[in-house]
Order: C-alpha cells, then structure tokens, then sequence
C-alpha cells in the first residue's frame, strides 16, 4: 500500500493550492469536488439508508461549504436533509456563500443559528434526526469553541443520531488534535485527502469514531521531511532469517541497567523482553545496594551488579546494545557518572524513564552520535525540555522533531499516537490500545527496541518495527484479557506471535 503522508494544516492549504493550480480549478469547484466525493462516499458505503432522517450542519467556512454540497448532492438523489447553518454570515467564506446560493434554489429547509436565541430551533432538529452530517470547522479552527457554538455542540453530543464529521470532528485543533473547549464526539470521521496530525494526536481518535480517508485527488508533492501513517503490514519480511549454522552471539546481545527500591521489576522486563524479540543473551545490571530488593527472576536473563563506575566497563564490554534508565529512580549520582561513561562509547543506546533525567544534565557534550535512541512519554519529554506537559501537548511534533535535530538522536516520544523520528523522517503509530496504559509496558518497548539495535538494525528502523511489534503484542493481550486486567508481562508473552506471523 502507499505510504500515508501526514500534514499539518498549512501544508493542507499548500497542497490544496497546487491542486488548484495544476488543475485549473477555482476555490469552489475544489470544494464542489470534495463534497460529492464525500456524498458519494456515505452512499456507496451505506452509512445512512432512506429511512434515516439526515441533518447537515454546516459553519460559515470551506469546511461548511464542504457540508453544503453534500447536502445539495443528496437533494439531487431524492433525499431530503434538513440544513442547518452555525455562525454568522458576515464571517462566510466565498466558497461557502457560493455553496448555500447554490443550495438555496433546491430547498429551503435551511434554518441560520447565531445566536443563543436560536438554539431551541436547533435543539429540535437535532433531536429528530438519525444521521448528523458535522461540518461546522474544520482545518481553519485556531481559537477555544464558546457561546453558542459551545452549546451546539453540546447538543450534537447528547442526541442519539450517528455523527459523521468531515475532515476532523468540529473542535479539535487540526495540528495537534486537542479539543479547543469543546468538540464534537464523531462515529465516523471522511478524512479528505491526507491524514491531518490533529486527526491522530492527543484527544482525536477519542473524538473521531472510524477513520475513513478518502482521496479525492489533491495533488501531492515530495515533503522535505516526509511524516507518514505506519502500518501494520510494514512488519512483512522485515525481520531477518535466523541461519541455521549460528550461535547466541550472531542474535544480539543486551545489558539493561536500571532498577532501584520498588522498581527492581522495571529492567527485568526489558531484559525478557530483548530475548522474546530474539535477542541471543540478555542481562540485567542491579545497584548492589538494591540487590536485596529482588524479589524475581527470570533464569534466562543474568543477573549483574554495579557499585561505582569502574564496574560497568567489563559488563559492557561485548553488549550489542545497553538499556539505561528503567527503574533507575533519580537520587544516585553513581547513575550519572554510568551514563557519562556510556555516552562516550560507540554502542547502541536506549534511553528511557529516569535516564532522560540524566540524559539531561550530559546531552551537550556528546552531540555527533547516532545511534541512540531516547523513548520519553509526554511527562518524561516535558521534564527533558524544562517545560510544562501542556505546551509538549501543544506541538509535540515539534518538539520531538527538535530534539532529535538538536542532539542527533532518534526520537520515540510514546502515546496514543507514538510519534518516531530522527528529523529527516517521522512515523505515526496508533496502533495498540488503552489497556497498554500500565505499569511496564514502556520497559518491554525499549527491551523489544533494543533486541532489533542489537541485531544490526538502524535506530530509525528498529525504533519502527518495534513500536509496531510493541502495539500488535498488546492488541493480542487485550483481545485474551481484556484492556482493564492486562499486564505489561502479557505484552511479553504475545511478542513471540506478532513476530511469528511477521515471518510467515
């Protein structure tokens, strides 16, 4: 299948620019266009049928006039929608006072809500339709939804009609899929043309029911950094054949370093992980004045310990690749001297949890590697950057795309859209489910990662395939356990059938 390119909304406008441009086509023949696709769509796939009483609600911009069309598509097929138009038509773009001309010579079931005065109008619309087509903003949205606005879609969502939102649910900030205030709560949402990353970021695939992208021929062009949708199939024929005359070295071999009091669990996990994934050997290492925390163990995974710095060099020596960081809690200076020492190696390195602590303090000095890889949650990101969580929420992208450019590294900032990127090129995985938000899992993602470094993958690649073996393994966890009672270990021990089937 073709790669997905995801854009923010100024490059949806540029793209719609050079559509405009290489076609010849006008501003409103571009939307003419995507509403009949769009209309075209919802027949073909028959999401509404001629029972269902169809209520188009539509803003005063072009993703309104998008909604406009559909409904005048639909009169031109014999089915009758009620109309409605939100905001006030002094704000209406050409294109859409071009679409509501157009449609007010087929019907005048079109009623105009500006007001709070018209909501009890808008209310009893709502309330006997069965389908809602959602078209009040769309990619041009770029302040908090209030008034009246406010109340309408609060309205949207309490009635019992299925919704079906174009482009994006109205109220969620196209780039990076926040609610401003307030949004609608979509079944279905038609993507036109191009994923948007405000349709996969934050708070958007809890607003956007099913996601259907149709392509309606808007041109596309080569991006400078190109930022695409992962899919699943990507995992086909992307694991290497194990050769039969081989040993454990040939398959990677991977120290953890992590662990403190109440967490001695964490390494663990990652070091299981490494050898689910194929890894040929695995170890953890302990503080030694934790060791009596262990509670634990895991007979194929070794066990080492560290009291100062001049421990590690010969428990690093040979590793393929080294965790550090999970468990490791953020009181130990020895840690700090650890990490120094591993930053001036040429080994693979994964760093997560409490080692982007003190990655921090360290970074600076060793800017020219590449082949680390750093896998913070949004908290871990914020505290990383001096930041509140709220402004990584606010351009996440960005700020992983800063990261990786500024320090060389490559960059999986974990969510429910995990963003991979090491600034020349950028993937999205919204693969795996809720039930993955739970104590460990981020252990085994690293411990499947650095398996993959360990074997000879690039950072990007690793980082690719296992964010995808990762989210799969937790698919198949929640389908047995459910999202409520799975565990970061039942991650682990569904590892083995993404790769199984990944080699099939």
């Amino acid at each position: 299948m073709r790669d997905l390119q995801i854009v923010s909304a100024q490059e949806m406008r540029l793209l719609d620019k050079l559509t405009l441009k290489e076609k010849e086509m006008t501003s409103y023949e571009l939307m003419n266009h995507a509403g009949r696709s769009i209309s075209n769509y919802l027949m073909i796939n028959d999401m509404f049928s001629s029972t269902d009483s169809i209520l188009v609600i539509a803003g005063t911009g072009n993703n309104g006039g998008d909604a406009l069309v559909i409904a005048l598509s639909l009169l031109e097929q014999n089915i009758i929608p009620n109309v409605i138009i939100v905001g006030n038509l002094e704000n209406e773009s050409v294109e859409n006072q071009e679409a509501l001309e157009t449609l007010k010579v087929k019907t005048t079931a079109i009623t105009y809500v500006s007001s709070e005065e018209d909501i009890d109008a808008f209310t009893s619309l709502v309330d006997t339709a069965t389908i809602i087509i959602d078209g009040i903003f769309g990619i041009g949205l770029s302040s908090d939804v209030r008034d009246y606005y406010s109340k309408v879609i609060t309205i949207i969502n309490r009635s019992y009609a299925q919704v079906i939102s174009i482009d994006l649910p109205s109220g969620i900030n196209a780039d990076n899929g926040l609610v401003m205030k307030a949004a609608v709560k979509a079944d279905h949402t038609i993507v036109i043309q191009n994923y948007k990353q405000g349709n996969l970021l934050n708070d958007a695939l809890d607003y956007s029911g099913q996601l259907h992208l149709l392509d309606i021929g808007i041109l596309q062009t080569l991006y400078e950094e190109p930022q695409v949708l992962l899919h699943k199939s990507y995992l086909k024929n992307k694991l290497n054949k194990r050769v039969k005359n081989s040993h454990k070295y040939h398959f990677g071999n991977i120290l953890t370093i992590g662990g403190s009091k109440g967490m001695m669990g964490a390494p663990l996990l990652a070091g299981i992980s490494a050898l689910y994934t194929g890894s040929g050997l695995s170890a953890v290492s302990y503080n030694e004045k934790y060791l009596h925390h262990i509670h634990n163990i895991y007979p194929e995974v070794m066990v080492n310990t560290y009291i100062g710095i001049e421990d590690i060099p010969s428990q690093v020596r040979k590793r393929s690749a080294v965790i550090f960081g999970p468990g490791l809690g953020q009181n130990d200076e020895v840690n700090l001297d650890v990490l120094n020492y591993l930053l001036s190696l040429d080994i693979p390195l994964i760093i997560d949890a409490d080692g982007i602590f003190y990655l921090k303090q360290l970074l600076k000095e060793y800017s020219t590697r590449k082949n680390i890889i750093i896998t913070p949650h949004n908290q871990e990101m914020a505290t990383f950057l001096g930041i509140d969580i709220e402004d990584v929420k606010q351009e996440p992208v960005l700020f992983a795309k800063n990261i990786a450019h500024t320090y060389n590294l490559t960059v999986v900032l974990k969510g429910v859209c995990t963003i991979i990127t090491n600034n020349e090129e950028s993937y999205f995985s919204i693969h795996g489910n809720p039930g993955m938000a739970t104590a460990g899992t981020g252990d085994v993602l690293s411990g499947i990662i650095a398996s993959l470094l360990g074997r000879g993958y690039s950072p990007l690649e690793a980082a690719k395939i296992g964010v995808l073996i990762h989210s799969k393994a937790g698919e198949l966890a929640s389908h047995k356990y459910g999202e409520e009672s799975m565990t970061a270990t039942d991650v682990i021990k569904n590892i083995y059938k993404v790769i199984r089937d990944a080699k099939s």
